[in-house]
């Protein structure tokens, strides 16, 4: 893990330091970020706003929730921030985080927090289909359509121990059913042209030469020259956030993670199936073992 101080407001606290007043004490957050810097810059602004300083440490989403539950780590944290729902919602299930005192978690739609005010959402992200520039557009226009013989030897997919394809293969489970969802994936096997490729950059890259057709990734990935379907229902997930139960700082823990939610200003998923998003959480060990029945790996 990557430890890294956001230190904004150091100037300040050094002026401070003249006087009798205390520095504060650095809020630890554990976090998984595909972009670190612009992270720490964040929570540079929140540390200039409030004078409070921020410890960030950076590490797989599964083993910060691990940690945050087993009270481990050097600092334990104090807040954590995940990259799926399914760490998140663990985290809130095994006991590891406390109700968010927020006055902007009130404003997060309910679809994406938790019904106990454990944890919310940060940002949110969609399962959408891609198409590469070198076949023809309109053959395919949702999920099931993916399914279709006619496309054998033409889909490509990432892994599905990637976030967004465990979540959204939950989602399958909890709206269709677990046997109607296995057979989807079965069929999406059936016609892969390569195997599953280990990031979902990878799997862009062959969509954008051709050796793809068409694929299955996230909405925040860049993917200039590749049409995007966004299927309906749409399937989502989500960064999320808590406060560690053992947080020994809750108060500016409190602080940042209103902090966040107020600047974030969550609005209604365009499509949810009206659905909690910790629901993917309930399914991900069914989602796991039918992807390993699928051969979906």
């Amino acid at each position: 893990m990557k430890r890294l101080a956001v230190t904004a407001a150091l100037s300040m606290l050094a002026m401070a330091g003249c006087d009798s007043a205390p520095r504060p004490e650095a809020v630890v957050v554990y976090a998984t970020a595909a972009d670190e810097t612009t992270l720490v810059n964040w929570f540079a602004e929140f540390t200039d706003e409030t004078g409070v300083p921020v410890t960030v440490i950076f590490g797989d989403s599964s083993g910060n929730t691990q940690n945050v539950i087993g009270n481990r780590g050097a600092p334990p944290a104090d807040v954590l921030l995940t990259s799926t729902v399914i760490d998140i919602w663990r985290a809130a299930d095994e006991g590891g985080l406390r109700p968010i005192q927020a006055a902007a978690l009130e404003a997060v739609p309910p679809v994406l927090k938790d019904p106990d005010g454990l944890w919310a959402a940060l940002d949110v992200r969609y399962a959408v289909i891609g198409v590469s520039p070198h076949v023809q557009v309109g053959r395919v226009s949702d999920l099931n359509g993916l399914a279709n013989a006619q496309l054998g030897g033409q889909l490509c997919l990432s892994s599905s121990a990637l976030p967004l394809n465990r979540t959204l293969i939950a989602m399958l489970i909890e709206d269709l059913g677990v046997k109607p969802a296995e057979r989807m994936m079965r069929a999406w096997v059936r016609n892969l042209a390569l195997p599953p490729f280990p990031t979902e950059a990878e799997l862009v890259a062959a969509l954008r030469s051709g050796a793809c057709g068409y694929g299955v990734f996230s909405s925040s990935i860049k993917t200039d020259g590749i049409k995007r379907i966004s299927p309906a229902p749409l399937y989502i997930d989500i960064d999320g956030v808590g406060i560690a139960r053992h947080a020994r700082h809750p108060e500016p823990a409190h602080m940042l993670v209103d902090w966040m939610l107020a600047r974030k200003a969550l609005r209604e998923p365009v499509s949810s199936n009206g659905r909690n998003i910790g629901l993917a959480g309930w399914r991900a060990e069914d989602a796991r073992l039918l992807a390993e029945r699928a051969a979906y790996r």
